[in-house]
């Protein structure tokens, strides 16, 4: 007797992406549930950083799917994948930094057409208080350190209302004592229900934050499980020390 069976939350099967005769990405399959917080890692030049592009929309696969609770979404533009529920932030900042804090939330509220600039302004504020950047809700985001300028960003996402956010390298060059604002906010956000992809080359932050992790190398995934098993496994500890000991070998040569 047939049975219905539920699609994944966020599923990406068979992902390529060449640019020339350079494979960036190889065949990427990867499935999130709904309500999970899974991690993205490997070495420089692994392909995180097109998996990410493709996976919220700004590079289109040469082949493969992408789908959102069973809907396609490859091969539509990047606002369709923010419309319908996928949120990412950059690796750096892209912040309108001559608007203040305030403004750089609304913005991003007011791509729906039905929102009133009242409400994002209320939303906004909320959004602020939770982050706890209230206090600099009218200074301009240029004025922001680097951690906060993260945050910031987080907070344009959640604007978009995200079913699932993926943020890139929130981690990278945040002082210490704001990183663990940031992870906290990261735990709070999921424990609300948020899915969440965090692409990061800090591993202590990941593992501090997820309970799965898929790794990448020159293109092409070779682990995904529990955090701390990938982390041991020789495949993922020689694509790390391989890759450093490559870059090592080519500066003295």
């Amino acid at each position: 007797m047939p049975t219905d069976t539920v699609p994944p939350f966020f599923a990406a099967h068979g992902l390529s992406k060449h640019f020339g005769g350079i494979r960036a990405v190889a065949d990427l399959s990867l499935e999130i549930d709904q309500g999970e917080i899974i991690g993205l890692i490997g070495p420089n030049g692994s392909g995180k950083t097109t998996s990410i592009n493709m996976l919220a929309g700004a590079l289109h696969p040469d082949s493969g799917s992408i789908r959102l609770a069973g809907m396609a979404l490859n091969g539509q533009p990047a606002h369709f994948f923010a419309r319908h529920g996928v949120a990412r932030t950059f690796q750096v900042p892209r912040l309108f930094r001559r608007m203040s804090v305030l403004e750089n939330l609304v913005v991003p509220a007011l791509s729906n057409p039905r929102a009133s600039r009242a409400h994002a302004e209320r939303k906004a504020r909320e959004v602020l208080e939770f982050l706890r950047l209230d206090r600099l809700t009218h200074e301009y985001a240029r004025a922001l350190s680097g951690g906060q300028q993260k945050l910031l960003e987080v907070g344009r996402a959640l604007m978009l209302e995200p079913r699932l956010i993926l943020l890139d390298e929130p981690f990278a060059g945040v002082h210490p004592r704001l990183l663990e604002q940031i992870i906290d906010h990261i735990k709070a956000l999921n424990r609300q229900g948020l899915t969440i992809m965090i692409v990061d080359h800090n591993l202590d932050a990941i593992r501090s934050v997820v309970r799965r992790t898929a790794v990448m190398a020159r293109g092409v995934k070779i682990a995904d499980g529990a955090a701390d098993d990938v982390l041991r496994d020789p495949d993922v500890v020689h694509a790390y020390t391989g890759s450093r000991k490559d870059r090592e070998g080519r500066a003295h040569g």
